[in-house]
């Protein structure tokens, strides 16, 4: 009867064990400057690296300071200077909210069928299909992303009515697609005026969407082609790769390179 007792606690512990070996994470690969993180977003400890952060996890970067962080060997999180973000869901579908600052995302291999990649903040939603790109937030103003390879679909954050949303053309029409090699920025005000197109023609489906569409259109028309996007996420790399192990270099040639690189 011991025995038994003996084995189903082994089996319970080894369970346990590779429950929490298996917890989606993302990976503290390297770091410069002041990095810190939090599990709710109130008390802040420094990174380290090795280090892995969870869901909910939060992550803030000072002046002159980025992380760089890996999960699964699927893709990796840049999180550049003057950021703050959080991992709001890990796993077969995954968000990072960026509260405020810039990221970098490069995801290594083709997403599963159902897997979801995406990154989001007040303005828009950013959907990867194995791509790179760059996300810029300014705080409560705008959203711009830079994408370099693959096609990004960025969806507005916009309010619209329960009647309303059940209409799958609506996010559709609320949707845009960025290339490699475009760049796109979405403001709070666009949001803001489209919600009070929504409002006053909430009861007329027809006229709703045809007002959709005429602000699909116009979006569409302004995204841009970017030349030096390579080049430009190229010097992201080094930079990063220019760090020591610890993530601590305080001579002013460096931090000239990484004002010069990272603004």
């Amino acid at each position: 009867m011991k025995r038994w007792w003996i084995y189903l606690l082994l089996v319970s512990v080894i369970l346990i064990v590779s429950s929490q070996a298996a917890k989606p994470a993302y990976e503290v690969d390297s770091f410069v400057g002041k990095v810190e993180y939090s599990s709710e977003g109130k008390v802040w400890k420094p990174v380290e690296v090795g280090m892995k952060l969870s869901q909910n996890a939060w992550i803030r970067t000072a002046e002159d300071a980025s992380v760089t962080m890996v999960y699964q060997g699927k893709r990796s999180l840049q999180v550049l200077q003057n950021t703050v973000v959080q991992l709001k869901s890990l796993g077969t579908k995954e968000t990072v909210s960026v509260k405020k600052g810039k990221v970098h995302l490069n995801v290594f291999t083709k997403l599963k069928q159902g897997e979801v990649v995406q990154v989001e903040n007040e303005v828009a939603v950013a959907a990867v299909r194995g791509t790179r790109f760059v996300i810029d937030y300014e705080e409560g103003s705008a959203s711009k992303c830079v994408v370099v390879a693959g096609t990004v679909s960025l969806t507005r954050q916009v309010k619209v009515p329960p009647e309303v949303a059940k209409d799958p053309e609506v996010k559709k029409l609320l949707t845009v697609e960025v290339k490699a090699n475009q760049e796109l920025t979405m403001t709070m005000a666009e949001n803001k005026a489209l919600e009070e197109t929504i409002q006053r023609s909430k009861n007329n489906l027809a006229l709703l969407k045809q007002a959709l569409s005429e602000a699909q259109r116009e979006t569409m028309s302004r995204i841009m082609a970017v030349k030096n996007a390579e080049r430009v996420l190229e010097e992201l790399r080094q930079y990063d790769e220019e760090n020591t192990e610890n993530g601590e270099d305080e001579t002013e040639e460096t931090v000239d390179k990484i004002k010069s690189k990272v603004k």
